[in-house]
Formats: structure tokens, sequence, C-alpha cells
């Protein structure tokens, strides 16, 4: 198969495109920082994609979950066996990841959800540690200054990350750019939309341009813009 060249966010900032949705690279000199993993299965894509930037699995020092959905963290155990690096999800999805709840289905419709169920079961992985809890407006454990920003509402522990020296927020799921337009996230797999409509609006406090998805093409410029716009056409 052949590779695609992982996607250039910011100078510093790329995405690879793995088993069911990106995982976003951030680089510094002292190491790798990757949001999300995939869906298990993810790790010859991303290996592939980090090789491609000059970088290499043992250069990961920390893999930060965005929310527990299968194509997010599927491919945790998969990465940490590659790389010897830890996991850090908020605190309300550590029991989910770690295996000692079981995962809530993420479709609201429960036809769809008995339909998807196989499927869904297979882009899991193991359960995998969690060895940094992280709240509303913590910083990670990386050279580089990420803050994370919980959002719930797509799930209970949806976190975005904000990357200052860049401009840039890593929403994961948390919102769309589905052709070129920005909306909140998908209502059928959201767990409470109207949370999530108020998480959304917490975002414009603070300081970003660029945005990049879990599963559209970045938004380069004028992301905090097309926040504020989108909210107001459907929340009147």
């Amino acid at each position: 198969m052949r590779l695609r060249a992982p996607i250039a966010v910011t100078d510093s900032i790329h995405q690879i495109r793995a088993v069911g949705a990106k995982v976003t690279v951030l680089q510094s000199s002292e190491g790798t920082l990757l949001v999300d993993a995939g869906a298990r299965g993810s790790k010859r894509a991303i290996v592939d994609g980090l090789e491609s930037l000059a970088l290499s699995p043992k250069d990961i020092r920390l893999i930060a979950v965005t929310h527990y959905h299968p194509d997010h963290s599927g491919g945790l155990g998969e990465m940490l066996e590659a790389s010897s690096s830890e996991v850090a999800a908020h605190t309300v999805e550590i029991d989910i990841i770690s295996g000692r709840r079981p995962a809530p289905d993420a479709h609201r419709n429960r036809f769809l959800a008995k339909i998807a169920s196989p499927i869904v079961s297979r882009m899991y992985g193991g359960p995998v540690d969690v060895a940094h809890p992280l709240e509303d407006g913590q910083l990670l454990l990386f050279p580089d200054r990420v803050q994370a920003v919980h959002a719930p509402g797509h799930t209970a522990g949806s976190l975005c990350f904000l990357v200052p020296s860049a401009g840039t927020l890593i929403v994961g799921d948390s919102l769309q750019n589905r052709f070129g337009k920005l909306g909140p996230p998908a209502r059928s797999v959201t767990a409470d939309p109207e949370q999530a409509l108020n998480s959304l609006a917490r975002l414009l406090e603070l300081d970003f341009d660029t945005m990049c998805f879990s599963h559209f093409s970045p938004l380069r410029g004028g992301a905090k813009d097309a926040l504020r716009d989108m909210l107001a056409r459907v929340r009147p």
C-alpha cells in the first residue's frame, strides 16, 4: 500500500492518517507528542508516517487521548509497545481506557448501535494504563506548552489541546469541518449535543487561529472567527 504523506498543519504539527481517524504529531527538540492513536491496527500507518517525518516511535514521550471512542484509543496498546511512552486522558474516562469500566456505546440510536457493534468491538484494542490524568486547563508533560481543554458533550471526557506557540487548537471530534464548513460534532454519536455546544462556546475564550480535526482537513487561519460564526448560526 502506498504511504500517504502526513498532512502539515504548521511547521511543528502534522497529522497522520491512521485506521479510522487522524493522529496528530507535535514535534519538539526534546521529543514527540501524539494526540490519539487511531483504531486497533494503526501501528503500521503511524510508524510509517513518523518515519516520513524523520521520527521513530522511540521519540514519542506521551500519547494524549481526546476521548475513548475506538477510532481514537484502539491503537494505544500497539503504540505503547512500540514506543515505551505513557498515556494521558481526562480523569472521567480513565476507567474506560484502562478496562475497569465498559465503554458506553457511541451511537444514540439503539438500532444503529446494534448493527455497528461487531465493527466497533474490532476497533478497540486491549486496556492500557493511563499514567497522566488530565483536568481542564492542565498542562501536558511535554517540553512545549500544550494545554488540555475539557470540552464535554461528544463524550463526558472529551478534550481539546491548545498549542499556544503554534496558535493551534486540536479539537478531535468536538467539531466537524465537513466540505469546508465548520459544524458541531456529529449528533448521532454525541452523548449530549447541547452540552457539546456549551463547550464550544467556551473555546472562544482561547487564543487560536488554526484548528485541526480527527476526520476533516485542517482549518488554517480564521478558525476562531469561523467558530464564532458557526455558533451564531446554530444558536441564534
